[in-house]
């Protein structure tokens, strides 16, 4: 003997009792089954959702790259030793002297970054006094013990296949020539000051 619950529904068109099925589909287990189950999934969905916005925010705000820096008039490589020196060499892959990780630091009209070799773990640094010095020094000397000093560089550029890194405090360039020299100028907006992360 089958019990069923029988409802009546009123349809716009027609003024007579619901049929079975219909009666079935508005109450009983399965309905509780149907509408804890689309609960879960919009929860699902909900959290899904925000968790990817929230990844995608981090991921908008820091990174840290680990490549050559390439120029891109020269095809060179940024290069540097034990003792700070910096200059330009030949490419060489698998080069830790060469080898410099870019990290993210902060926003402003475009990417703050600080620039670590690899093989000294020591940040690209510019100080224009007394002289102009491009080296690379301890990262950890800090701007209220060196002014003049710049530890932070401006990535002005599409994307980091070509990008013009600019000191924060005077606004001079990477710049660079053919006989392996690296250096600060005014920026000019020539290839000599231009720069690729990778090779």
């Amino acid at each position: 003997m089958e019990i069923f619950s029988m409802v009546e529904m009123k349809r716009p068109d027609a003024g007579r009792p619901a049929d079975r099925q219909t009666a079935n589909r508005a109450s009983g287990p399965g309905l509780m089954s149907r509408r804890w189950w689309t609960g879960a999934l919009a929860l699902a969905l909900s959290l899904g959702f925000a968790f990817m916005n929230a990844n995608s925010a981090s991921a908008a705000t820091y990174y840290r790259y680990v490549n050559l820096l390439r120029n891109w008039e020269t095809g060179r490589c940024l290069d540097s030793n034990a003792v700070g020196q910096v200059y330009t060499n030949p490419c060489q892959q698998g080069n830790d002297y060469q080898t410099w990780t870019v990290v993210y630091k902060a926003r402003m009209d475009h990417d703050i970054v600080q620039i670590v070799n690899k093989a000294t773990q020591r940040c690209l640094y510019w100080n224009d006094k007394p002289a102009l010095v491009l080296a690379t020094v301890a990262c950890e000397v800090s701007w209220t013990q060196d002014p003049s000093a710049s530890l932070l560089w401006r990535a002005a550029g599409s994307s980091w296949d070509n990008v013009q890194l600019t000191d924060i405090h005077a606004s001079k360039c990477l710049d660079s020539n053919r006989g392996g020299s690296a250096y600060m100028h005014d920026c000019n907006g020539g290839g000599y000051q231009h720069w690729k992360l990778g090779f």
